[in-house]
């Protein structure tokens, strides 16, 4: 049996033959999130620690035990720093200001660029699962300017009709990413039912990777699941 959390999750992932991203879904929480839990820097609430036990193939008793274990393997790397370490947290602490200046006048100067924040749409009778990817798996090489489809398939778990809903895309618009519609809209799909989501993309002008994230919305681009991880596609754009 793993240690930690950290390590379940590496053997369930192995185990299952599935990506992180499938695991995180499940449990129910966002990305960062379900990280703290499993690095034991933050307490489940029953419900979640159900959804992530399940995930990992073991039972509630077993994660609170590795939740332990986590919380304590921190705790040891923190102690091993030894005094002779201690320099260089003041040179740490001075670019760490650097960095964040620079950042807050990035931000500051793109400010007029940046999107709206969505408001949330929150709902105990809602909720959604990933189920695969149908077409176009995560690191496919695919040629500049070229058109193809990405096909998402989720499941409607909760006890909501999904109607009048869109996929949104939570990833700026560039030139120097994959271009798509913002909002693609998702089939009426009833409690229990699969519903396949699919957006049409074009590779940029220039080779590199191309990551865009999407997220549950209304026509407005309120969002259902403002806490989940969303979908999103990773492709390597290649020279022709």
């Amino acid at each position: 049996m793993a240690y930690n959390l950290s390590e379940a999750f590496k053997a369930a992932k192995k185990d299952r033959q599935v990506l992180s991203k499938l695991i995180i879904w499940e449990s129910g929480v966002s990305k960062t999130q379900f990280y703290r839990i499993i690095n034991g820097d933050e307490a489940a609430s029953p419900e979640t620690r159900d959804k992530i036990s399940k995930s990992l193939g073991i039972t509630p008793d077993q994660f609170d035990l590795l939740h332990k274990n986590s919380k304590k393997t921190e705790l040891k790397s923190r102690r091993e720093l030894t005094s002779n370490d201690k320099w260089f947290f003041p040179f740490v602490a001075l670019l760490v200001l650097s960095i964040g200046f620079s950042v807050f006048t990035l931000a500051n100067f793109s400010q007029r660029d940046s999107q709206p924040r969505a408001n949330a749409i929150a709902n105990q009778d809602d909720s959604t699962l990933f189920i695969k990817d149908v077409t176009i798996p995560d690191g496919t090489p695919i040629p500049i300017n070229t058109e193809f489809e990405k096909i998402w398939r989720v499941k409607n778990t909760g006890r909501l009709v999904w109607k009048d809903r869109y996929l949104k895309r939570m990833t700026p618009a560039s030139s120097l990413i994959c271009s798509s519609p913002s909002m693609v809209p998702i089939p009426e799909t009833k409690p229990g039912e699969t519903v396949d989501i699919a957006v049409t993309f074009k590779t940029p002008y220039l080779p590199g990777s191309c990551r865009t994230d999407w997220k549950a919305a209304d026509k407005d681009g309120n969002l259902y699941f403002p806490d989940m991880h969303g979908l999103y596609k990773v492709v390597i754009v290649t020279a022709e």
